[in-house]
């Protein structure tokens, strides 16, 4: 097995997340679903690895989240989407605080990162790697849907859940 790092991961998460209509597909799942960005790249990233995580392991992934979530992700990003909306601030203002609270929230979320990573690599059983392991994550994760379905297609064409080293790796 691979060793893996949870800057592995982040790295692995900033190359998927920049394919073409991956940010669109997970924002959609974020804001019409409910469903944690994070989750579903530890399900790719997990998959990629060779880690099988069940329902109860998601819960409690979940769970060690959700203090990250609640005190920083959740409360800047409603920040910076109230910004980003108030016609009141001139763009000359509006433009650095948006900058300035999307590097604080990534930084966050880089927290979260962390925390899936280290406790899916403490916790999660081995499996076969590819996609066949994506979809039993993701369908341990969320809902089935044309939704996931289409990221599950997104990630699959990456190519990323190669086993083989990524470029930069």
């Amino acid at each position: 097995m691979p060793y893996s790092s949870a800057a592995d991961f982040i790295q692995f998460a900033l190359r998927l997340y920049s394919r073409t209509g991956m940010k669109e597909t997970c924002l959609r799942l974020q804001d019409h679903f409910g469903l944690n960005v994070n989750c579903l790249l530890l399900a790719a990233w997990s998959a990629r690895l060779g880690y099988s995580i069940d329902a109860d392991l998601w819960s409690e992934l979940q769970r060690q989240c959700t203090p990250i979530r609640e005190a920083a992700i959740e409360p800047i990003r409603a920040v910076r989407r109230r910004i980003s909306r108030e016609p009141k601030l001139k763009e000359e203002l509006r433009g650095p605080l948006k900058r300035m609270l999307l590097y604080a929230e990534l930084r966050a979320e880089q927290a979260e990162e962390r925390t899936l990573h280290d406790r899916m690599i403490a916790r999660a059983l081995k499996a076969r790697p590819g996609p066949a392991l994506l979809r039993q994550n993701l369908a341990a994760y969320a809902p089935p849907g044309e939704e996931i379905e289409h990221f599950a297609t997104l990630v699959i064409e990456s190519e990323l859940l190669d086993p083989a080293p990524c470029p930069n790796d």
